[in-house]
């Protein structure tokens, strides 16, 4: 069975769509999780509607953000398989079949698909993959830098999810998450079906961000990966550019000179980067 975690917040005005997309799939055997991360629109009252058996729909007490709302998700989920999409995306009918079938014939336990972003202005930029199936350090090195850095249009084995729990920060939370799973999985597969839909819009976390939160994120997100890769593989440092993105991140953050007012937002996280900071400069 595949599991596909639905996070929900406020999508009102997509979140039909993006669920019955997932219910339209050809590949049958799967279960959707949603999980309503207190909502303020009318998306609670549309979910209600949904009368479906394959549907398990969680509704947090607060508004715990994307992170937490999907390591929720996934604790509750049941798949062999796991499967991310946000109430504001959709699927193409045929990409769980293409991406379960690659995964079983490779026995790879990751499998990227391509991806399409739908701009508000009614485009589409298409990003395919090349089939394939990659082992070492290739199955990092591939997807680096490029637009397949993401972890929605793959289809990840449930046993990388308990290694690698997701991350419960509230903005940049998945690239910490997909690096170390593709460098723990067994083996990395591509399909060139790009039938996951990426829409772009204002409301995203990723168009309202300041310049402050985006490097402080990032930052966090940088220190998570060197970390990790610290512990596991050191060899990995030479070949990514973490060091640099690193202080790139730093020298932002110090270009933006935070006030106590412009840290306040983000208090949590500032306390954790400081303190990783003052560790790796001791």
């Amino acid at each position: 069975m595949v599991s596909i975690i639905v996070t929900a917040y406020n999508v009102g005005e997509w979140i039909e769509e993006a669920v019955a997309s997932a219910l339209a799939q050809t590949f049958s055997d799967i279960e959707l999780v949603i999980v309503d991360d207190c909502s303020t629109d009318n998306t609670p009252e549309l979910l209600s509607a949904i009368h479906d058996e394959r549907v398990k729909i969680i509704r947090n007490e607060e508004n715990l953000g994307a992170g937490a709302s999907r390591r929720k998700g996934i604790e509750a989920s049941g798949g062999e398989y796991i499967l991310l999409l946000d109430g504001d995306d959709w699927i193409a009918p045929n990409f769980i079949e293409d991406l379960y079938t690659k995964a079983k014939e490779s026995n790879a336990q990751i499998v990227s698909g391509g991806i399409t972003i739908a701009e508000s202005n009614g485009s589409n930029k298409v990003f395919r993959n090349e089939e394939c199936e990659v082992t070492g350090t290739e199955k990092i090195t591939r997807f680096w830098g490029e637009n397949t850095l993401f972890m929605n249009n793959k289809l990840i084995h449930r046993s990388l999810h308990s290694k690698v729990p997701y991350c419960t920060r509230r903005y940049i939370e998945d690239t910490q998450v997909i690096v170390p799973m593709l460098y723990l999985a067994n083996k990395v597969a591509c399909v060139s079906n790009p039938g996951y839909f990426y829409r772009m819009h204002r409301q995203s976390l990723t168009h309202s961000a300041t310049p402050l939160k985006d490097a402080l994120f990032r930052a966090l997100c940088a220190d998570d990966i060197i970390s990790f890769f610290e512990q596991h593989d050191k060899s990995m440092l030479a070949l990514l550019p973490l060091a640099s993105g690193y202080a790139q991140c730093i020298r932002e953050i110090k270009e933006c000179a935070p006030t106590a007012k412009d840290i306040d937002p983000y208090k949590e996280e500032w306390i954790e980067f400081t303190a990783k900071l003052i560790g790796r400069l001791c």
